[in-house]
């Protein structure tokens, strides 16, 4: 598999053969890219990563490129950033691909339950896996886009608000914010109704009582304020993962001299193992963080954590069938996402 290393050596071995990139007495003409994201000022994603990025963009290039930086949706919804990036009113976008799962199909992989629980083993495995297989093709070039660095959040729990909740059997008939497709999937097996919402959107829709609560990733509940609004936590839960990546319009990429490209994947290299080796270390801290701000906090037995894994396993078969269907290698990419799992544990 393709991973970081080698597709920034390979940008080195471009650059040195382009030659003139480097010439002495040359300057250099200042590139402006524009980025952009929904997540809110405070959210950890941008202050642990997006913000790091950005500088050392801005330093591997020396003040060549300049980065102009549109966050809190400040370009559009969660849901226009596809179409933003893709047709290149902003350069680099924050694309999940949960979010668009029927331009992304293949990318759904990485929400499949119970693959992994580090941030720090999921997000660079995912990246190669990406790199490494059709989903580079099939899910971003043949989008017009590419990508540059994401980061896998830590597991998704259970928060809710005004109900009483003590284990998952008390999933069953709440509505429950979720994400379209795989997890929507499982809750729907578990008993409960999916609602899919994008994230900015939680906090209020939990607040009015649209849903009873949310299928959340812990490390995103203070980003979002969810702490305000929900009064109990599941923990234990642990059935899936959302991938936020960067990408970037590649007309665009195409455009830039290689030694630009090569400083954006190395600082995106760098942004994900500096995020994910921050939501690893979050995820031990939450616990005792939402106790002492009055929220109830519930933990799954390892008895109900496998009865919980057994009830949804068949939500990875469905899937697989479902790609397989649609004439799309289903099994040969989980089949590599899992080997590229266990080459990071």
């Amino acid at each position: 598999m393709l991973n970081f290393q080698k597709y920034i050596r390979s940008f080195v071995s471009a650059t040195v053969m382009a030659g003139g990139l480097f010439a002495p007495g040359v300057a250099a003409a200042e590139i402006t890219l524009k980025i952009a994201d929904t997540f809110p000022p405070g959210h950890y994603i941008v202050k642990q990563g997006v913000e790091f990025w950005i500088k050392r963009i801005e330093e591997l290039t020396d003040g060549e490129v300049k980065i102009q930086y549109f966050g809190a949706g400040q370009m559009g919804k969660l849901r226009d950033m596809f179409s933003l990036t893709q047709r290149g009113v902003v350069d680099i976008g924050y694309v999940p691909p949960a979010f668009n799962g029927g331009k992304m199909p293949l990318s759904g992989v990485h929400s499949l339950p119970s693959l992994f629980s580090a941030s720090s083993v999921g997000s660079p495995a995912f990246l190669d896996t990406i790199n490494g297989t059709v989903i580079l093709q099939n899910d971003f070039l043949d989008n017009g886009i590419r990508p540059l660095w994401g980061i896998m959040t830590s597991t998704y729990n259970l928060f809710t608000r005004g109900v009483e909740v003590n284990g998952i059997e008390d999933m069953k008939g709440l509505k429950l914010k979720t994400v379209a497709g795989n997890m929507a999937q499982a809750v729907e097996l578990l008993g409960g109704s999916p609602v899919d919402i994008p994230s900015p959107e939680t906090y209020q829709s939990i607040r009015t009582g649209t849903v009873d609560g949310a299928i959340f990733p812990a490390t995103s509940v203070y980003s979002y304020k969810l702490n305000e609004v929900v009064d109990t936590a599941v923990l234990g839960i642990d059935m899936f993962v959302y991938y936020a990546p960067f990408v970037i319009n590649e007309e665009k990429w195409q455009t830039l001299p290689a030694n630009v490209q090569q400083a954006l994947v190395q600082a995106g290299q760098e942004a994900m193992e500096r995020v994910a080796a921050y939501t690893d270390t979050k995820v031990v801290e939450l616990e005792q963080t939402l106790v002492d701000d009055g929220i109830k906090v519930i933990k799954l037995t390892p008895e109900q954590q496998v009865e919980l894994r057994g009830t949804i396993a068949v939500v990875a078969d469905n899937w697989v069938a479902d790609m397989e269907s649609r004439g799309l290698p289903g099994g040969e990419v989980l089949e590599a996402f899992k080997t590229n799992i266990a080459a990071r544990q």
